[in-house]
């Protein structure tokens, strides 16, 4: 716990904050913590003991060290269900529930519930194993049917899990693409939030279109955008590649050396 906190960083710490991580965190950024889980390898028992201190950067380090073959139903249970920051939840269901045997139990459990960030950890839990092609029975057009079912009236957090596995459908299942296309253009644009520069929206259409464009090796929209914007910022010759650089330098040392000298041309 002293060497995070002796990596803790305050502005990273009041984004964490502005993001809804309220209190007990150090900031310490991402990468720094990666580095750390690196260094110690897979190791259940520690990942629990940092669990339990209830520090978010200890948790996130956690989830990184969990072993999901060593967890039953009861303990992930226990890790999760009292979670209030989805931002928490992603982690320990991308990193290390989606991986575990209990993860179908649980994936039913929470879907089916009331609470709100367990019915968002079923629902990208779902995601997560479609992706990795675990769910081999699933009955996708029922799975289609609930999604545009439920989404609408579903509180935001729970929107966003839903909407997530939509998008992961229309992905990883190439026969489902097209209707997963048409679910979310039916539902709408249901995400109040202004989409940042650069990034692509949540609107499932066109956050499915964006990923297959980049699957093919096409630039996105944005991405041209922010290019552009660079581009323009740029003082001039910097936005040349650097072979470009290299190239016109090269030019230039051949045109100098070839040129004779004030005194040879005096001769």
């Amino acid at each position: 716990m002293k060497l995070l906190e002796s990596h803790g960083d305050e502005k990273v710490r009041q984004r964490y904050v502005r993001d809804g991580v309220v209190d007990n965190v150090f900031g310490v950024l991402l990468g720094k913590i990666r580095s750390l889980a690196a260094t110690l390898g897979t190791n259940h028992g520690l990942g629990l003991e940092l669990w339990g201190t209830g520090n978010h950067d200890a948790r996130i380090l956690a989830c990184m060290l969990l072993d999901p073959a060593a967890l039953t139903e009861k303990e992930a249970r226990g890790l999760l269900e009292p979670l209030s920051n989805p931002n928490l939840v992603d982690e320990l269901v991308g990193r290390v529930l989606v991986h575990a045997p209990v993860a179908s139990r649980l994936q039913e459990k929470w879907m089916d519930g009331s609470k709100e960030l367990p019915r968002r950890a079923g629902w990208k839990l779902l995601a997560g194993r479609i992706a990795r092609g675990l769910e081999k029975e699933l009955d996708v057009g029922a799975t289609l049917e609930r999604i545009e079912r439920e989404l609408p009236d579903a509180p935001y957090r729970v929107k966003e899990g839903i909407n997530f596995c939509l998008v992961w459908i229309g992905l990883h299942l190439p026969a489902y693409t097209s209707e997963a296309i048409a679910i979310g253009e039916r539902l709408g644009r249901w995400d109040p939030r202004p989409i940042p520069k650069g990034c692509t929206s949540s609107y499932a259409p066109e956050w499915i279109a964006a990923a297959l464009a980049l699957r093919k090796g096409e630039k996105t929209e944005a991405r041209k955008a922010m290019e552009a914007a660079a581009k323009a910022k740029a003082p001039r010759g910097e936005g040349k590649p650097a072979v470009a650089k290299a190239k016109v330098a090269s030019a230039r040392k051949k045109s100098a050396a070839k040129k004779p000298s004030a005194r040879t041309r005096a001769r």
